[in-house]
């Protein structure tokens, strides 16, 4: 029986661990190794030719998202699942983007993270349907333009119009135009909604 080659990128060492431990209990898996950040994963999948990688999507440095895409553009048929304690609309739409295979969930039973292994090293795609339902949701979703992003970030930060508007080197009246397009797009009722619906959706990173 061919293994499958499997290597998980997490900043947490515990979580390397315990997939190593889970993975080793499956007699079709063989756990090909670890790596800490997102930085040295390109190097590292280019070195020991894995068939499945697992992906962490925040960690310090390069993130899950930025190192996937880095990985696709030099081998266009890596197969990748994100692997990750969050599941906001922002992070399951940039990964899918991206070109991810899976998206599972830290928490999810052995089982389940196997099953997704087996499916994506088989040529298919595993996103349960609460994610893809997210997915769509942010897909359909108005997007933010990059200033209204730096308008949202500033706002979250406590930030006056006036402030806001020094802050993006324009004119106070633009930098309420740019909320309003934000409080509009995000469906917010006013500015402490936007906030909190940035960070529910994950466009918003919490400090």
């Amino acid at each position: 029986m061919k293994k499958i080659k499997v290597a998980v990128v997490d900043d947490h060492a515990v979580v390397r661990m315990g997939l190593k431990y889970a993975l080793s209990v499956f007699k079709d898996m063989e756990f090909a190794g670890e790596v800490s950040d997102g930085d040295g994963a390109l190097k590292f999948i280019e070195k020991t030719n894995v068939d499945v990688l697992l992906m962490d999507i925040r960690m310090p440095g390069k993130g899950g998202v930025e190192a996937l895409r880095e990985i696709l553009l030099a081998h266009p048929n890596q197969k990748v699942v994100m692997l990750t304690t969050v599941g906001t609309e922002e992070d399951i739409y940039q990964a899918l983007s991206a070109g991810a295979k899976g998206y599972v969930m830290k928490d999810s039973a052995p089982g389940n993270i196997v099953e997704a292994i087996r499916i994506v090293a088989a040529g298919g795609s595993y996103i349960p349907k609460e994610i893809h339902d997210l997915y769509l949701a942010r897909k359909n979703s108005p997007e933010l333009t990059p200033r209204e992003l730096e308008a949202l970030s500033s706002l979250a930060q406590g930030l006056s119009n006036r402030e806001i508007a020094a802050q993006l080197g324009i004119s106070e009246e633009g930098a309420k135009i740019h909320l309003k397009h934000v409080n509009e797009k995000l469906h917010a009722k006013d500015r402490v909604d936007a906030v909190a619906i940035g960070l529910r959706k994950g466009i918003l990173r919490a400090q």
